[in-house]
C-alpha cells in the first residue's frame, strides 16, 4: 500500500475537543461505576475519526476539488502557495500527479459559493471548507444547512461516490458549534468524513499577528498564518488514506 500524504514538517495533531454530551457520558459513568453497577464505559469517538478512502487511478491524475472561502484561498499566508490547499496538492502529487479543480471566495457565505461552483465529473477526492463566513454573517442555521446539502449533493450528483472531506468552521466553539453541527450531520447524510478545526484554531500561534503584508493584503488576527494553513493541511491529510 502506497504512503500516506504527509507534510511531516509541523507538530500538528489530531486532538479534538470534547464535547459537553460525552462528559456527561463520562460523568454518570463514573457515578454508575461507583455503584457498582458497570464497571467502565469508552465514550465512542468514532464518529468523527473515520479515515477517508481514496483510490488513485492508475491511467490518469487524481482529481481533486476544493470549495471554500477565504481559508481555501488562503487569505494572510505569506503567500498564495502557503495556503492548505496548495500544500495539500503538492502532498497528494507525491504519490504521482494531481488534477486540482477549485472555487473559492473571501468573504462569501456558503450559498454564494455554491452558486459560482462547477462540479466537475469523475473526480476522485472533493474538500469542502465552508460555513465560517456564515458564522460571521450571522447566516440562518436552517438556511446554511438547506444551501450546504445542496451543494453536498451537486458533487455527489456529478460525482456519484466521490470520498468528501467537509472541514469544520475557523472560529471558537461557541460561535461555531451550531454550524459545525450541521457541516458534520449533512457530511455524513453523503457518506463523508468531518475534520474540525477547533483545536487548531485554538492555538494563538496557528492565527496573526495583525499588521503584517501578507497574500491577499493585511493580515488580521483571525485568519491562519502559515504555521496554521500548515497544521492544517497536515489535519486534513492525516484523514485521507490513498491507495
Amino acid at each position: 500500500m502506497p504512503p500516506r500524504p504527509d507534510l511531516s514538517r509541523t507538530g500538528a495533531t489530531r486532538t479534538r475537543r470534547f464535547p459537553f454530551r460525552l462528559l456527561v457520558i463520562g460523568l454518570a459513568a463514573l457515578v454508575l461505576t461507583s455503584l457498582g453497577i458497570f464497571a467502565a464505559v469508552n465514550p465512542d469517538l468514532s464518529e468523527t475519526d473515520e479515515d477517508v478512502q481514496v483510490t488513485r487511478p492508475t491511467d490518469r491524475p487524481l482529481r481533486v476539488l476544493f470549495v471554500g472561502d477565504s481559508i481555501s484561498y488562503g487569505l494572510s499566508a505569506e503567500l498564495q502557495d502557503l495556503g492548505f490547499r496548495p500544500l495539500m496538492v503538492d502532498a497528494l502529487a507525491e504519490g504521482g500527479p494531481v488534477q486540482e479543480f477549485h472555487k473559492n471566495r473571501a468573504g462569501a457565505t456558503t450559498r454564494t459559493v455554491s452558486r459560482l461552483v462547477d462540479v466537475p465529473e469523475n473526480l476522485d477526492l472533493a474538500v469542502v471548507e465552508l460555513g465560517t463566513n456564515d458564522v460571521l454573517d450571522q447566516t440562518a442555521p436552517d438556511e446554511f444547512a438547506l444551501s450546504y446539502r445542496s451543494l453536498l449533493n451537486r458533487v455527489h450528483t456529478e460525482s456519484p461516490g466521490v470520498p468528501l472531506v467537509c472541514v469544520g468552521t475557523w472560529g471558537s466553539a461557541d460561535e461555531t458549534d451550531a454550524y459545525n453541527d450541521i457541516i458534520d450531520h449533512e457530511c455524513a447524510r453523503e457518506g463523508g468524513a468531518f475534520v474540525s478545526l477547533y483545536d487548531l484554531y485554538l492555538i494563538e500561534a496557528n492565527r496573526g499577528p495583525a499588521g503584517r503584508d501578507v497574500f491577499g493584503g493585511t493580515s488580521d488576527r483571525f485568519h491562519p498564518n502559515d504555521a496554521g494553513y500548515r497544521a492544517i493541511a497536515e489535519h486534513l491529510l492525516g484523514r485521507i488514506n490513498i491507495r
